[in-house]
């Protein structure tokens, strides 16, 4: 009894156990079968702007902030930690905050209405969904008005620099938020590119102190101009400025040698001389002679002696003119050569000065200009040799074309008009002859090119030699090749040879252009030589005129006399060969 009853409590107890066990899963673990509603947060996104905000204190700036899907509530937070609920924003609860006039993809934004410093720093935006949350971040800057620009110098009313050395000055903005925008001038040029600008947090507010270094080498001609420190700020209606006049010091500058032309003789002639100092000159006088190295008169400044009287006239700021007025100028005058002596707590300087009674010469073309067109008339030489070169070697543009000029096309004409059979002669052929298409050329194209290349173009007797010697070269190349029938030497085709005699220049003219010759012939040993017929082809002048050439083979092997032109049946094309011979009238020509 006692044992029954254990049983079943230790059984009633695994049961609940297991019961317990199985809603514990439920609720924290559920299995594949259970559905929450946070799933519908993967559907929601956030509509945010990640850019920061620079906003001056007391103007308005929005915080934007939206979601696309389902929310429960949004909130902002402050660097600061204040937390502001969107819900109360949009029912006034907070002053100075209000709602944004459009919320559509603006859920959650709020506006602003006067900036200060307590809304300085980085604001959140948190969006709940079911089961989630969506953050996003803006940084918002309340700017600080930047101090004023101070230059760092020893005098504030002027900077002395020598033109030798380069000067390093510094200008300063003790605090500003966000950090200010430094720049340089001289004068009207701005002169940034020779400074260095260093940003260096003041403190953790964002606020920046700003140091540029300018460091130049200062000429002459910067002497007495504004040297200006710029800043700019997203608080400033204008930029502010810290400047002070420049004070470059400098021996007499530097000059070269100038002459003074058209003077009249016997006139009373000035020379005005400028030039630049600064401190100003303790030491000036003129002097001359035959030559700049051995000056035998000295004139100080001013004086007064014979037909001679000096002075010098302080234009200001450091630029001083140098006066020579020479009485009745002489020829002699012209012939001396001067020298301008300064001298000042720096150094010295000698000028060099010639006068003459004759006019300035005219503007000559600098070197630079020269050189370019020497260089133009070189390429141009080039050019010409290399299209010389390329004509006589045939290259290129050079090179000979299928198609003969009008005076060749002449000649041509005449020739193959001699070479005709004269109609009665009758002789037996197994040929067929046809005539084909040649192509046609256009002769304004090439006639162009002659104009152009005239002066290139080889001799006509060198012209010609060149084509007989191509022509003498196709003829034989056939006949020399070793092992041909042609080749083969016998009493029958002995007398063939004695009978049909071959000049050196034989036309050999195919009918038919666009196909190639054909060296396929059948040539029997035991049968006798029939006569050979040559057809006369009628060639109109109309069709000479357009350029049409006609080809033929020459055949000196031994013929069937019953054997007829093989005619290619899958071609639309008939082949023929021609035997005829071309009386050689060049050297009648050449002789006339």
């Amino acid at each position: 009894m006692c044992k029954c009853s254990f049983v079943r409590v230790a059984w009633l107890a695994g049961a609940l156990l297991a019961l317990a066990q199985a809603q514990q899963y439920n609720v924290n673990e559920p299995s594949g079968d259970v559905q929450f509603d946070s799933a519908r947060g993967s559907d929601v996104s956030l509509i945010f702007d990640y850019s920061e905000i620079v906003v001056n204190p007391g103007e308005q700036f929005n915080l934007d902030c939206g979601v696309n899907g389902e929310s429960r509530y949004c909130i902002w937070e402050s660097e600061g930690g204040r937390i502001l609920q969107v819900e109360d924003v949009y029912s006034n609860v907070y002053d100075g905050i209000s709602k944004p006039a459009n919320t559509v993809g603006n859920e959650c934004g709020i506006v602003i209405n006067s900036a200060n410093i307590e809304h300085h720093g980085h604001w959140t935006c948190k969006v709940f969904v079911v089961g989630d949350s969506l953050v996003g971040k803006k940084n918002v800057i309340v700017t600080v008005r930047p101090t004023s620009p101070v230059l760092e110098i020893d005098n504030q009313r002027i900077l002395s620099v020598t033109s030798t050395e380069k000067t390093a000055i510094k200008c300063s903005v003790a605090a500003a938020r966000p950090a200010v925008s430094m720049r340089w001038f001289l004068g009207e040029r701005d002169i940034t590119v020779s400074a260095e600008t260093e940003e260096t947090p003041a403190d953790k507010g964002g606020i920046y102190k700003s140091i540029s270094t300018l460091r130049r080498m200062f000429e002459p001609g910067d002497n007495g101009k504004l040297l200006i420190c710029s800043i700019t700020h997203k608080t400033l209606m204008v930029p502010e400025n810290a400047s002070v006049p420049l004070n470059v010091v400098f021996k007499p500058d530097a000059k070269p040698l100038t002459t003074f032309y058209q003077i009249s003789p016997g006139s009373d002639y000035e020379v005005r001389f400028n030039f630049s100092a600064n401190p100003e000159p303790i030491k000036q006088e003129w002097r001359f002679g035959d030559s700049f190295d051995n000056p035998d008169t000295t004139l100080p400044i001013p004086a007064i002696e014979g037909r001679y009287t000096t002075g010098i006239e302080d234009l200001g700021n450091g630029l001083y003119t140098a006066k020579l007025l020479i009485s009745a100028f002489m020829e002699e005058d012209a012939n001396k050569e001067y020298i301008l002596f300064v001298e000042n707590d720096l150094g010295e300087t000698q000028y060099k000065i010639k006068l003459s009674m004759n006019e300035a010469p005219a503007d000559t073309l600098s070197g630079g200009a020269v050189a370019g067109i020497i260089i133009v008339i070189l390429v141009i030489i080039i050019a010409l040799i290399a299209a010389a070169y390329t004509r006589y070697r045939q290259m290129f543009c050079f090179a000979p074309v299928t198609s003969p000029d009008l005076e060749e096309g002449r000649d041509d004409k005449e020739e193959q008009r001699e070479n005709q059979p004269q109609s009665g002669e009758a002789v037996n052929s197994d040929t067929e002859s046809a005539r084909g298409t040649a192509p046609t050329h256009t002769a304004t194209i090439k006639s162009r090119l002659g104009q152009l290349t005239q002066v290139f173009r080889k001799p006509k007797k060198e012209q010609d030699t060149k084509l007989e010697d191509n022509e003498k070269k196709s003829l034989t190349k056939d006949m020399s090749t070793k092992g041909s029938p042609r080749n083969e030497h016998n009493p029958d085709e002995k007398e063939l040879h004695e009978a049909t005699q071959v000049p050196e220049e034989t036309v050999i003219t195919n009918i038919y252009p666009d196909k190639p010759l054909t060296n396929e012939r059948e040539h029997t040993e035991d049968k006798a030589v029939d006569p050979i017929v040559i057809p006369q082809i009628n060639i109109e002048p109309n069709q000479m005129d357009k350029k049409e050439v006609v080809y033929a083979e020459l055949d000196l092997g031994k013929g069937e006399g019953d054997k007829k032109a093989e005619v290619k049946t899958d071609d639309k094309t008939e082949y023929a060969q021609i035997v005829g011979t071309l009386t050689d009238n060049r050297e009648e020509e050449k002789k006339e």
